[in-house]
């Protein structure tokens, strides 16, 4: 992660508690995603790596009117807005939101340096977002993908200094691959028709290229997906990971708040976690007027009244449940009349 770009996730961080659990229930027109699956769609990209997993999943179609009207308008330098204490200490909220702009800002900085900055802002391109999936390596964009449009994009003279010129240098099944011109930037993007994956040179400082093969291969399930080689990470998912916004954080990720990677969601940090196995979590509006949150953790020797003051501490209705290792919980924000 950049230090231009974590200063701006800093800043918006102390934001971002407030506008998802006050400001999403009062988004007008937008409907909650139904899976058609047992698990969400974007469990297709996921693979365990090195003993873990994170990663924030945003349904962008739901979220698009929303974000667009109240996210776009943070600016480093300004006001801070002030949070209310039981937000940023509550593990259904803040990781959710945090992940949710990192997600966003991931897209509209890191991205611009490649000419795509602008890809989810309406009527700026031809291609369509759908969902956004940021893991540790990757961000993986699904959609309705226009490649000749990205292709012309990437491969074109840059309009500014800052931006990235790519070349095509591969194929992979329906994915043309493209790396930097220049020597000094690794970074490597793949595109279909339906889907759009970056993989920035400072990820993890592993091979760009590598990991977008990887990538691709989980996606089109030539190679072991998480949720296939862990049946612990299944049951999270399946119990709380079907949202507006999901996050999640498994196995040996889950003790690292160093900063490296794509995403840092820290859940481990919170009161009753420190020793997860592993969490996920997520948000969904329901109405104008509701959103509900579904989270799921695995923790050896739960403090069940720990947990039961925390887990949706800032939510207008709470049900917490623990039954051996497993912990569950659901929460209820009505925006005031």
């Amino acid at each position: 992660m950049t230090s231009d770009r974590r200063d701006v996730l800093e800043f918006a961080g102390a934001t971002a508690a407030t506008i998802l659990a006050s400001g999403l229930v009062g988004c007008v027109g937008v409907d909650a995603q139904e899976a058609a699956d047992d698990v969400p769609a974007y469990t297709r990209w996921l693979a365990i790596e090195d003993g873990g997993l994170e990663f924030v999943a945003v349904d962008w179609a739901a979220l698009e009117g929303y974000v667009e009207d109240e996210l776009a308008d943070i600016q480093p330098g300004a006001e801070e807005e002030a949070v209310p204490p039981e937000y940023e200490a509550d593990p259904m909220i803040a990781p959710a939101s945090e992940g949710l702009l990192e997600a966003y800002f991931f897209v509209g900085l890191d991205l611009a340096q490649y000419g795509l900055g602008r890809l989810l802002e309406a009527d700026a391109f031809e291609s369509t977002v759908a969902e956004l999936l940021l893991t540790d390596d990757a961000l993986v964009v699904t959609g309705a993908m226009d490649p000749g449009e990205l292709d012309a994009q990437l491969t074109g003279e840059p309009a500014l200094e800052f931006i990235q010129e790519f070349e095509q240098t591969d194929e992979i099944g329906e994915y043309d691959v493209y790396e930097t011109v220049a020597a000094d930037d690794d970074a490597a993007i793949a595109v279909a028709d339906d889907a759009l994956l970056v993989v920035p040179d400072d990820a993890t400082g592993d091979d760009p290229t590598a990991i977008l093969e990887a990538t691709i291969a989980v996606g089109e399930g030539d190679a072991d997906r998480a949720i296939d080689d862990s049946g612990a990470l299944a049951w999270l998912i399946e119990t709380a990971g079907d949202g507006d916004v999901a996050v999640g954080q498994y196995g040996d990720s889950i003790a690292v708040t160093d900063g490296e990677g794509l995403v840092d969601l820290a859940f481990g940090t919170f009161e009753g976690l420190e020793g997860a196995d592993g969490v996920v979590s997520s948000l969904t509006v329901d109405d104008a007027e509701t959103s509900t949150g579904d989270f799921a953790a695995l923790v050896e020797d739960p403090d069940e009244a720990t947990l039961e003051e925390v887990l949706g501490a800032s939510a207008d209705e709470t049900s917490v449940d623990v039954e051996d290792d497993r912990v569950t919980a659901t929460g209820i924000w009505t925006e005031p009349n």
